[in-house]
């Protein structure tokens, strides 16, 4: 499951959105009564008028299980889930509201608090992302989900295969540069976007299939910037035996 979180300054309009989004449900809500972002916002400006320093002052996040987690869950899930999340942010107190999208396979969950609490305190939103992906990933061992890590080295085992396949292909053709080995690996579907120094060095790379992408050093430490362009060279000097 993947979490994400940001500090907002225009929770009325977010809270619309995730409200008006075709098949939303809302599946909980605190101390708000209001029908619409106007008037939650409004309500949320009651303890937002005690800090006036603070001026993205409500939250937003997402939880995200993936399409086959989501698929298994109930409205009642999804609602337990959102609770358990704001308990462990240590923001069930706060004001809040929560919206389940179900409008594609992947369904998800939106929900929108009030970082200034009723005595005018701010949650402090330091690496608030990252602490949001920490709860998430808790929160998907306990429910026995597919965490975000799990996810992300799945793709990354899977892209760096198609990637070292590619590569064994093309290295017998014997590309002069790092910049013939990039057009070599287009025709196998491959991108690489190469980062250079002023002095058009390249310096790093990284590969991109489709929409998705992953780091050089991710596929392995012989594919870095410097470790390719060596093993370029190598393989272009090299006598190619005939059998």
């Amino acid at each position: 499951m993947i979490g994400k979180a940001k500090s907002i300054s225009h929770v009325s309009n977010a809270i619309n959105y995730a409200q008006n989004k075709i098949k939303a449900v809302e599946i909980n809500r605190n101390k708000v009564i209001g029908e619409n972002g106007k008037e939650i916002a409004k309500e949320f400006r009651v303890f937002q008028n005690l800090n006036s320093r603070c001026n993205r002052n409500s939250f937003s996040f997402v939880l995200s299980p993936s399409i086959e987690d989501g698929a298994k869950l109930a409205e009642t899930d999804f609602a337990k889930i959102a609770v358990d999340f704001l308990i462990r942010m240590n923001l069930d107190q706060n004001q809040h509201i929560s919206f389940l999208h179900k409008d594609k396979d992947h369904a998800h969950i939106h929900i929108f608090v009030n970082r200034i609490d009723a005595m005018g305190k701010a949650y402090k939103d330091n690496y608030i992302g990252k602490k949001a992906q920490r709860i998430a990933e808790k929160i998907a061992l306990d429910w026995n989900f597919t965490t975000a890590r799990k996810v992300q080295q799945e793709k990354e085992s899977r892209l760096a295969s198609q990637i070292t396949k590619a590569h064994e292909m093309i290295l017998p053709q014997k590309p002069r540069d790092i910049f013939e080995y990039a057009k070599m690996m287009k025709h196998y579907g491959i991108e690489l976007h190469l980062k250079q120094a002023s002095n058009g060095k390249v310096v790093g790379l990284k590969f991109r299939i489709g929409k998705e992408s992953i780091k050089a050093s991710s596929v392995h430490r012989s594919f870095s910037a410097a470790s390719l362009q060596k093993t370029i060279q190598r393989n272009l000097k090299s006598k190619s035996i005939k059998i």
